[in-house]
């Protein structure tokens, strides 16, 4: 089920909630940027592709959207370019080379529909510009998001997510220690090589952040919300810190499949 939000005149945002057997709930968005020129952000996963496709049709109304930025091609972020480029046929993805490249290996994209953006580089939408960037953490070489200067939402990719507990779809509903919890499982599960990390290189590119002053800090696993900017910034800090993530054994899931 998916249901949208308009979490700021500009943005709708299209969540989808994954169950992770014995750890908790994952969020997987998709969101619109409603510029001149319309941004589709991500396209969920090939399970959701019908409803996400009838969704984000709908969040784009009568306007058209010019892009889709796939932030990266991991399978929970590409699962519907295909059926969003048959039905806008104006429409062209915005991503990388080393993207472009992996797209290619099973759901490739006519080069003629591609717009390649590197870290640094700008897209006009019409009535604002916005800047491609890496965030600070990331689990694949050809990730972006941006920053949109007019509702000044920080588009993070997977960067800021979060596992929530079981039953819960808000932040809102989470105290300062549980989502901090929240945030570090995400990214001891998502970028385990964080305890590597320079400290201080970390928490220079978190100030970068902070210069920007986002609005709100929208990941691709993390419940939409215009609040809590500081506190998701101090859940990337305290990353290193945290107890490298550990799965679940074979008898933990023959446990599960015996309905232990």
């Amino acid at each position: 089920m998916i249901e949208p939000s308009r979490v700021h005149k500009d943005i709708t945002a299209l969540p989808t909630f994954h169950h992770l057997p014995g750890i908790g709930i994952l969020t997987i968005n998709s969101f619109v940027l409603h510029a001149e020129q319309p941004v589709i952000v991500d396209t969920g996963t090939s399970n959701d592709r019908d409803k996400m496709v009838a969704a984000i049709i709908a969040a784009c109304g009568d306007t058209a959207p010019s892009w889709l930025w796939i932030t990266h091609t991991d399978a929970d972020h590409i699962g519907s370019v295909a059926p969003l480029l048959e039905h806008f046929p104006r429409l062209k993805v915005v991503t990388t080379y080393t993207g472009l490249v992996k797209m290619g290996t099973h759901s490739p994209v006519d080069p003629r529909r591609v717009r390649l953006l590197n870290p640094g580089e700008t897209l006009d939408l019409g009535d604002r510009t916005i800047t491609a960037m890496t965030p600070p953490l990331f689990d694949a070489p050809e990730t972006t998001g941006f920053h949109d200067p007019v509702s000044r939402a920080l588009f993070s990719s997977d960067c800021f997510g979060a596992i929530l507990p079981a039953g819960t779809n808000s932040i809102n509903d989470l105290g300062a220690d549980e989502l901090l919890a929240a945030q570090t499982l995400w990214t001891s599960i998502d970028t385990p090589w964080v305890v590597k990390v320079d400290r201080s290189l970390l928490a220079d590119e978190l100030d970068e952040l902070r210069d920007l002053a986002p609005s709100m800090i929208l990941s691709a696993h993390l419940p939409a919300t215009a609040a809590m900017v500081d506190a998701h910034l101090a859940g990337i800090a305290a990353a290193p810190f945290a107890k490298p993530f550990i799965g679940h054994n074979q008898a933990t899931l023959t446990q599960m499949l015996q309905g232990r």
